[in-house]
């Protein structure tokens, strides 16, 4: 049953792919694990080789990366890049930061919180 469902949700998740970052699917999916991946491997080597990293530092530094990950994320989904020839009037955040240094961005976020 779990299988079928997964189908169903693949299928059914094709065209926001399409729609999304002009159906380019490598783009596509590094800007998704860019927003997703750097909270939870901050906080895996901060676990690994900081001894002071404690439970509720991981856990708010995890929520709040993630949070501003998918707020991110949302952003990219509502406010898709325009095409050359029109002006860009998307967010500050989207217009001039690229998602690969958003991801930079948004470890130094993580690594405050945790730390903090």
């Amino acid at each position: 049953v779990f299988v079928l469902v997964l189908v169903l949700v693949s299928v059914l998740w094709i065209p926001v792919v399409q729609a999304s970052q002009g159906g380019q699917l490598f783009i596509y999916i590094q800007s998704i694990s860019t927003y997703l991946q750097p909270p939870v491997s901050i906080i895996f080597l901060m676990g690994c080789f900081w001894r002071r990293t404690n439970e509720k530092g991981a856990f708010w530094g995890l929520t709040v990366g993630l949070t501003v990950g998918c707020i991110r994320m949302l952003l990219d989904f509502i406010y898709p890049a325009p095409p050359c020839y029109e002006e860009d009037n998307r967010p500050v955040v989207l217009k001039y930061v690229h998602y690969l240094y958003f991801s930079v961005l948004l470890s130094f976020i993580t690594l405050a919180v945790v730390v903090g």
